[in-house]
């Protein structure tokens, strides 16, 4: 006797004598997966590919805030259009003249350029945005227009 089965991609096979096979759930799980494979336990992570954000909706803005350890101001650049905000930059490499006389054993420091691109989830007024950068961190503040503002509707 046998049992048809189905796995989550909806691939059917026949399972003999009424035993389910064994399947991994996680294996299944695409995200998840990716996920673990690129965690900083296994030498990579989302630090490889991108900078890391923040952000946060209020009544009133959607504020960003993105970490950038060893960017400089000038070194950034911010554009808002068709609401999606835009966050390039550069991480220049630190050099010395004696780099060859010494040994390196490991280097993880990125440099180079960055960019990452957000869709905002509500219209953003982007002539009144405003950026900060202090202590390695960009903050970006982009007040919301006045139809994605929160009203409140009377009752009659």
């Amino acid at each position: 006797m046998s049992q048809t089965i189905s796995t989550k991609s909806n691939v059917r096979r026949r399972a003999p004598f009424g035993l389910a096979p064994w399947i991994p759930r996680d294996l299944f799980d695409f995200e998840r997966f990716f996920e673990s494979m690129f965690d900083s336990e296994h030498g990579l992570s989302t630090e490889a590919f991108g900078t890391r954000i923040d952000m946060l909706e209020t009544d009133q803005t959607v504020e960003i805030k993105m970490d950038l350890p060893g960017v400089t101001a000038g070194d950034i650049d911010v554009h808002v259009e068709n609401n999606v905000l835009t966050i390039r930059g550069e991480r220049k490499e630190e050099k010395e003249e004696n780099d060859k006389a010494r040994q390196f054993h490991r280097i993880e420091r990125r440099f180079g350029s960055f960019s990452r691109s957000l869709v905002l989830p509500c219209p953003v007024n982007d002539a009144e945005a405003a950026a900060e950068f202090k202590d390695g961190v960009l903050k970006v503040t982009l007040p919301k227009t006045e139809t994605a503002k929160p009203r409140k509707i009377a009752i009659k």
